[in-house]
């Protein structure tokens, strides 16, 4: 068995990791060869076009990736340990303790027969290790809702049927946070929402990150979101890694992959009203029939003949700014060269 050196600033690491669901030749790769890292007390953005794998991804990170889908190959490690490896007793100390997460279903997550203050206390139950005193469990939550905006003596009695849907988003925000973890996963918190409440859980999020010092993984397809709320960006297409970076370096960077730069075409400007948006032409690859060469290629106006036969690797600058692009990778090599030379 290899020993790992561990980093103090990473918190999260995710090795080559691929997904699959399915057995044999008619399995589907949902997640292939990711890897990324995660600092503490940052908020990490996943984005892609829905199908591109970021939910499987941030399940994975939690070992609760639905049957038949399984990790075949690569790591998660979280704070230097092997997740990926982990029984059901380490996992289920960790889940919640110190990795927790919003689903994309989080409206619904609630039990309809039992007030919000039932299922909190069910929780604290379960981890008798957080608070010396359940008291003190009840108190944290009623803090948590005063940060998000809510009312705590209303919610703690409310049954989920008694709150509106940006209510019920902001709850489990909350629950996500009443073990005190150190890394919250957010899965498309803002999707369901009207335009008001999406922006109310935006600057939510931002107090609670300032306050509490969490370390935040949001997934989305709203890039708009992530140019306001995230520090770095992992963008993922059809499975795959193409680019990842700095907010400024996605969104204000000269090296960009062409599916990056097709997302940031898409969002209406506010600031130019006779800007117009240009949709991404034809549609997400089936991952089961995956073109050959690099995935994007059908849809990218730069693609070349030699993008048609190899996918290309993620390669990255001085600033590990990593982009996955044969056509925009180019200039970077010659940089290189021209440095050397």
């Amino acid at each position: 068995m290899t020993t790992t050196s561990v980093d103090t600033d990473l918190l999260l690491q995710v090795d080559n990791l691929t997904v699959a669901f399915g057995d044999g030749p008619g399995s589907v790769k949902a997640v292939q060869d990711v890897t990324l890292d995660v600092k503490a007390g940052e908020i990490y953005a996943l984005v892609g076009e829905s199908g591109c794998g970021k939910s499987t991804l941030a399940y994975s990170l939690l070992g609760i990736v639905p049957a038949p889908g399984r990790v075949t190959r690569g790591e998660v490690r979280f704070r230097g340990r092997s997740t990926t490896t982990m029984d059901k007793t380490e996992l289920n100390k960790l889940r919640g303790a110190e990795i927790s997460m919003v689903f994309q279903g989080a409206m619904n997550a609630f039990n309809p027969v039992l007030t919000i203050g039932k299922q909190v206390e069910h929780i604290l139950q379960a981890h008798p290790e957080v608070f010396d005193d359940p008291k003190d469990g009840r108190a944290y939550f009623e803090h948590l809702l005063g940060l998000v905006q809510l009312p705590p003596e209303r919610i703690w009695s409310s049954y989920e049927s008694q709150l509106s849907g940006g209510m019920k988003q902001r709850v489990a925000i909350a629950v996500a946070l009443l073990l005190k973890p150190s890394l919250v996963i957010l899965d498309e918190p803002t999707t369901a929402l009207d335009v008001l409440n999406q922006r109310l859980v935006i600057e939510i999020l931002n107090d609670l990150h300032a306050s509490l010092g969490v370390t935040i993984i949001f997934v989305t397809h709203d890039l708009a979101v992530v140019a306001e709320l995230a520090t770095r960006v992992a963008v993922m297409y059809a499975g795959r890694l193409v680019e990842s970076g700095t907010v400024d370096e996605i969104f204000s960077g000269g090296r960009r992959h062409p599916y990056v730069e097709a997302l940031i075409n898409a969002i209406p400007s506010v600031l130019d009203a006779g800007l117009k948006v240009k949709p991404i032409g034809g549609s997400v690859p089936n991952l089961a029939r995956l073109p050959e060469g690099c995935r994007f290629a059908p849809r990218c106006p730069l693609a070349e003949d030699g993008c048609r036969k190899a996918e290309p690797p993620l390669l990255g600058d001085d600033h590990d700014h990593l982009v996955a692009c044969f056509v925009t990778n180019r200039s970077l090599n010659g940089a290189r060269e021209g440095s050397e030379a």
